[in-house]
């Protein structure tokens, strides 16, 4: 996830260009995703054949990883950001659970990491695919937070469920050659993201608590933009599952090679939900004087309304456009 967290700073720095904020890394973590970037960049290299299928490696970084970035918006204080990165083996281990439990107390904003491919390759009778729940793990996340989280310890969070990797679905849903009878693939992985999750939603509805403060959306992104997954393999050694990718040779040129789209989405649907939070007084700085706190709070409902113009949400609320759906918006973001 550090290459796609790459990707998602870089689109970020993008959307918030020409607005006076700014999400800027912190220096251990920029040289981390600067790497990052540099991987992906090596890697996009073995796609110059469209027809030729590359095995990408899907080694997840070992443990709990931090990343630290500052957001700023004019007139306030800088804010720390503090993004963790949780493996789900951690969910099904007693050895985390508490330190876990304290880490979503100090946050806000919940994401819920989808591997797509694996949720939607080879459809079963369930309404997801034959993978999910073995790569996926959506049983011992809903079961944690069934378990391990009462409704009093997550109420007033934004949860987003964001699907990985749709390159190969957002491509078909939009190719006539493809796709001759215009099936909305993107749709499709919004309600097996429901389905896939329907545990965890179900627990995350189930009491007007929850459902009267929980904030919940699906927000899918395509992490590199012109490669889409093919199949996977299994490889001979571990037993796992690898995946193929190759470039699409349907794609327009300008849509080939590393073009990240939607990966700045997750960040901002955060970063407004954290500015309504102010606006609801959530936040108190002490030693301020009113005009000054008058100020500052003029400048977060700017901030505020400025993001909100920039998120992408789907415009029927029947149709999830392009996988985009808030599922529940107690807050009317």
């Amino acid at each position: 996830k550090t290459t796609v967290l790459s990707s998602i700073c870089s689109e970020i720095a993008r959307a918030l260009a020409g607005t006076p904020l700014q999400l800027i890394p912190q220096a251990n973590t920029e040289a981390r995703l600067n790497e990052a970037r540099m991987v992906i960049s090596k890697k996009i290299n073995e796609f110059q054949n469209p027809l030729v299928r590359t095995e990408v490696d899907e080694k997840p970084t070992g443990g709990r990883q931090v990343y630290d970035f500052v957001f700023s918006i004019p007139g306030i204080q800088p804010i720390g950001v503090t993004m963790h990165d949780i493996p789900g083996e951690c969910l099904t281990s007693n050895l985390h659970a508490e330190e876990i439990k304290g880490l979503i107390a100090m946050s806000q904003v919940i994401i819920i990491a989808i591997d797509t491919p694996y949720l939607f390759y080879k459809m079963t009778d369930k309404g997801y695919g034959e993978f999910h729940e073995e790569y996926n793990k959506p049983l011992e996340i809903a079961n944690f937070f069934r378990n391990s989280l009462s409704p009093d310890e997550i109420r007033d969070r934004m949860i987003l469920f964001v699907p990985l990797k749709c390159e190969r679905y957002y491509h078909l849903t939009y190719s006539n050659k493809l796709n001759p009878s215009r099936r909305n693939y993107m749709q499709e992985v919004f309600d097996a993201v429901c389905t896939g999750y329907k545990d965890l939603i179900f627990y995350l509805r189930s009491t007007p608590q929850l459902m009267n403060s929980l904030t919940m959306a699906v927000t899918p992104i395509l992490s590199a933009g012109g490669i889409d997954f093919i199949k996977f393999k299994t490889d001979e050694q571990t037993g796992k599952v690898v995946s193929l990718y190759q470039k699409p040779e349907f794609l327009p040129n300008e849509q080939r090679g590393y073009r990240p789209m939607f990966c700045e989405q997750p960040i901002l649907y955060a970063i407004a939900y954290v500015m309504c939070l102010a606006i609801d007084g959530r936040w108190r700085v002490n030693g301020w004087t009113e005009s000054r706190r008058n100020a500052a709070m003029n400048n977060i409902r700017t901030t505020y309304d400025i993001v909100r113009r920039k998120l992408k949400r789907t415009a029927d609320s029947r149709v999830a456009t392009d996988g985009y759906f808030i599922i529940q918006n107690p807050k009317g973001i």
